[in-house]
């Protein structure tokens, strides 16, 4: 008699959970897989939407798109291996061109029958037995949010991104402010600062290109930052300033004692870890640092509660594509594990390692400094016993990292293509 197949849940049908549903589909026929995706349309993030806050069923908004993106890396960095954009495609594409690559992904690999849209996560909590942990998953359809559902799994793979709860700064008098303040999760239209004076907290890739937007229709733009150095091509007529410490009702008030008048601020600081739908207790997001997880994906208490895609600032499609199969690789016993105390004294040592480097406590997962992505994904691949990414991928995102430090308002012109597993061309420098 054939052995019942093994339920696994996913959590977010966007690019982790989509790459995750491809790897489970082709390791065998013994999974019996569901991803819960809220919106109607796999793609996550990528599903773009005018509304902001919650939607018509009065469910949060958590894509970031908005109306004008590019993508911040060339299509060479942001495909997975094996699964090329078209090739007349430029490097550099929409918004819209990466959603619809996402759904012919969905659609190559027969995922899409896998996945519950306009599903809302209620709860993911785990069932003890005496033999084995389980995990039960209660939902709802967010156009019946009155009515909740459950399924039972034996592992959750947990793909739900970490791009939708903004990181709001805490700026002394920020209530008495009467104009306009946002963060960058709910920015949509460069039209709607037209002849206004904006400040835009936080330079980062989503910071510079806001601001870069908004200073074709705005009066002025404000570029306010920590950082020690900007892009020698930063544009002259966006002024640059210090961190804000404090608004008052019609200004925004700087570390170094000035002040401007404005009439909107955008935040472009980031996000903080979420996990709603995880019962309560089962992992801490403190300082930004996902506890208790082993090589940032594995749960050490419940090891068939599994994260797609934690790390932070590295190439999200070929290094999920390669965490996701060691995710896999985790569950049928390929990547085996430590003890838990060892899981727990490597991942505490890691982010001490950290500490004494310098690096501030809510790093641990970040990684994008010097050569961690790439050091990490050949630590992934050997514990599991898989490819790493080919060399040429390092190569191109140092090039393109350069390229874009010293040519802000244009580097997104240039077109790639990738020539061997150690080598690349620019195509029209």
């Amino acid at each position: 008699m054939a052995s019942e197949k093994t339920r696994v849940a996913v959590i977010g049908a966007g690019p982790a959970g989509l790459c995750t549903l491809k790897h489970l589909a082709l390791s065998s026929n013994k999974y019996d897989v569901v991803a819960f995706e809220r919106n109607f349309w796999p793609g996550g993030l990528w599903v773009y939407t005018d509304l902001t806050g919650k939607d018509e069923y009065g469910v949060p908004i958590h894509s970031a798109m908005y109306k004008k993106l590019k993508t911040n890396l060339p299509k060479e960095l942001q495909e997975f291996p094996g699964f090329p954009y078209p090739k007349e495609l430029n490097s550099y594409i929409s918004r819209k061109q990466c959603l619809e690559y996402l759904n012919n992904f969905t659609d190559h690999f027969d995922i899409r029958k896998n996945i519950k849209t306009n599903t809302l996560v209620r709860e993911v909590s785990p069932i003890s037995t005496t033999d084995k942990v389980q995990w039960s998953v209660r939902y709802s359809d967010i156009r019946k949010l009155g009515e909740t559902s459950e399924e039972i799994f034996d592992a959750v793979f947990v793909c739900n991104g970490h791009d939708s709860k903004p990181n709001i700064p805490d700026i002394a008098d920020m209530d008495k402010f009467c104009g306009k303040i946002l963060h960058s999760r709910d920015y949509r239209h460069v039209e709607s600062f037209t002849n206004q004076k904006v400040a835009v907290l936080g330079m980062h890739y989503s910071g510079e290109d806001i601001a870069i937007q908004i200073s074709t229709k705005a009066k002025r733009v404000y570029a306010c930052h920590r950082r020690k150095t900007m892009s020698p091509s930063f544009p002259d007529d966006i002024i640059q300033k210090p961190s804000i410490v404090r608004m008052t009702e019609t200004t925004a008030v700087f570390t170094d004692g000035t002040e401007a008048e404005v009439d909107s601020v955008i935040f472009c600081t980031g996000y903080k870890y979420s996990f709603p739908f995880l019962q309560e207790g089962l992992v801490s997001t403190e300082n930004e640092r996902v506890t208790p997880l082993y090589k940032h994906m594995v749960h050490i208490e419940y090891p068939s509660l599994i994260f797609v895609g934690i790390p932070k600032q590295w190439n999200h499609f070929p290094q999920i594509h390669n965490q996701s199969k060691v995710a896999v690789a985790v569950l049928e016993g390929r990547a085996p594990l430590p003890s838990k105390e060892e899981m727990k004294r490597e991942s505490d040592q890691e982010y001490q390692d950290l500490l004494n480097a310098g690096k501030p406590v809510t790093y641990y997962h970040f990684f994008g400094d010097e050569d961690r992505q790439w050091r990490f994904n050949k630590e992934m691949a050997d514990w599991a016993g898989i490819e790493p990414l080919p060399p040429v991928m390092e190569k191109l995102n140092d090039y393109v990292m350069l390229e874009r430090f010293n040519n802000l308002l244009g580097f997104n012109s240039l077109n790639y293509e990738v020539t061997g597993n150690d080598s690349f061309k620019v195509l029209n420098k």
